[in-house]
């Protein structure tokens, strides 16, 4: 049963647009409290998180994401160290509502690894794609048709497009899948929670001769809303996986992490655009190995809704 849980590269991250039908004479209380907050009001800034609302029908959301992240502090270090690095992480999301209650989505992306040297390794400077993202997402409750909180399934595969090589992430350019769970409520007029949970299993050995096992995630965020232009918000996410495989053996690098941290939208309604900062810190960091980790991370989100 622990395969009814998800990622998420990665996959999709923002999730709204709220519309309520135009006919309905005397609408839901549900569907007036997703109606009466702006669209992209209290949207979740982290790229991992969807929640379960989908874009409405023929309208294209495209997201840029840019994640920045530090891998200076050893974690159980037990005197043995580890390579300390950065990585910047961009993302292009590119959402399509197919109906208003399923969508199809894509995911490209692109990393940039700076390496320190670490013992007789010298640094390096590495960058290129990572494994792209597609899939759909299939919504059975709308609150913005009058159900009391929306929810949506999601499926997704990986592509094998990473790049291989010494310095490149171990593990990827593999096939690989995703499915994952997304729930989203609003409360007029100033409240929206998102939460997803979900997993991500690679189907077969990637860059380095590394197998990754399975990735178990959770992700939440909580907006307040001021008005049609600015919110506040908290957002955490919790990643568990099991240790990998490098050419058969495992490397008992298994590990659990927990990020949480303030986040902030301003949108733009004229222009169906917003811009989103999140800064997280960790809560929660328990490596099998010592482990250079994030003592901060940056997430950037900029978005626009196209509708024709």
């Amino acid at each position: 049963m622990h395969k009814i849980i998800l990622y998420g590269l990665s996959i999709s991250c923002f999730s709204n647009v709220q519309a309520v039908s135009a006919n309905e004479n005397q609408p839901s209380d549900a569907a007036q409290q997703t109606k009466k907050m702006g669209g992209l009001s209290g949207t979740p800034v982290n790229s991992a998180i969807a929640g379960g609302v989908t874009v409405p029908e023929k309208k294209l959301v495209t997201v840029f994401n840019a994640s920045f992240r530090d891998k200076d502090s050893i974690v159980d270090d037990n005197g043995k160290g580890a390579r300390t690095l950065s990585n910047d992480i961009y993302l292009l999301k590119l959402r399509y509502g197919f109906t208003d209650s399923v969508e199809f989505f894509m995911v490209p992306g692109y990393i940039n690894n700076k390496l320190d040297s670490f013992n007789n390794t010298p640094s390096a400077d590495v960058h290129g794609p990572t494994d792209f993202a597609f899939g759909g997402s299939y919504m059975f409750l709308g609150q913005r048709q009058g159900d009391p909180l929306s929810a949506a399934v999601t499926f997704a595969v990986n592509m094998p497009t990473g790049q291989q090589g010494a310095n490149h992430p171990a593990g990827s350019d593999v096939w690989s899948y995703q499915a994952k769970i997304g729930m989203t409520k609003i409360w007029h007029p100033n409240h929206r929670f998102d939460t997803d949970i979900g997993f991500v299993q690679p189907t077969e050995t990637g860059n380095g001769g590394v197998r990754k096992d399975t990735t178990l995630t959770w992700q939440g965020s909580y907006h307040y809303v001021f008005n049609d232009n600015f919110d506040v918000g908290l957002e955490f996410t919790l990643d568990k996986t099991q240790s990998s495989e490098k050419n058969g053996i495992g490397m008992r690098n298994g590990y659990t992490e927990m990020y949480v941290g303030p986040a902030a939208n301003y949108c733009l309604p004229k222009w169906n655009m917003w811009l989103g900062v999140n800064v997280l810190f960790p809560v929660l960091r328990d490596y099998d190995i010592p482990t250079a980790s994030d003592d901060i991370r940056i997430e950037v989100k900029l978005g626009k809704l196209w509708s024709w």
